[in-house]
């Protein structure tokens, strides 16, 4: 109990820093206890520092942020988000380009807990594809690079699973192209 009520907290501070901070926008939010269902986490926020109001070309990100493993022993978060999704919006060729799409995973050094296969990077992704519809975005489309390429499966996974395209693909360079159309 005292672990929910933590974690509780915890969710609850880190949704009022973002809704205080006018450059980032709430864009969903659960805060349910911790289940092991699926391995998927129930308390996160999913957040954007993107403005549609701006009308023009930008680089935006797509945060995901969790309690989950994410509380020092002060009882405060230990980073601001777990997952992002950096891309590039274009307006007026209304396209949008995934430049990175990045889970902490404690392969990777810089974290403590490994947040991969949790579903976080689903959640950006499908925040990317709401915020494509909603401003008439006709197309998405990213890559997978050869500093990927360990992640080979996992990647076209996830990117199949939202009925993304594989336009090109060299799984023995780690290298493939995805696109979706909307």
């Amino acid at each position: 109990m005292q672990q929910q009520s933590t974690l509780a907290k915890a969710f609850e501070t880190r949704l009022k820093a973002i809704e205080a901070d006018p450059n980032l926008t709430v864009l969903k939010t659960m805060d349910q206890p911790q289940s092991d269902i699926h391995g998927q986490v129930t308390q996160y926020i999913v957040y954007t520092n993107f403005k549609a109001s701006l009308k023009k070309q930008q680089t935006a990100s797509i945060f995901v942020y969790t309690p989950l493993e994410n509380i020092d022993h002060y009882r405060n978060n230990k980073v601001d988000y777990q997952s992002q999704l950096l891309f590039e919006y274009d307006p007026w060729d209304k396209k949008i380009h995934i430049s990175v799409l990045e889970t902490l995973g404690a392969a990777s050094r810089l974290a403590f807990f490994d947040y991969q296969n949790h579903g976080l990077a689903q959640l950006a992704v499908q925040a990317l594809i709401k915020i494509a519809k909603k401003n008439e975005i006709t197309s998405i489309n990213g890559m997978l690079s050869s500093f990927d390429g360990d992640d080979w499966d996992r990647v076209n996974h996830l990117f199949d699973k939202f009925s993304f395209e594989t336009l090109a693909a060299d799984k023995d360079r780690g290298l493939a192209i995805y696109r979706l159309n909307l």
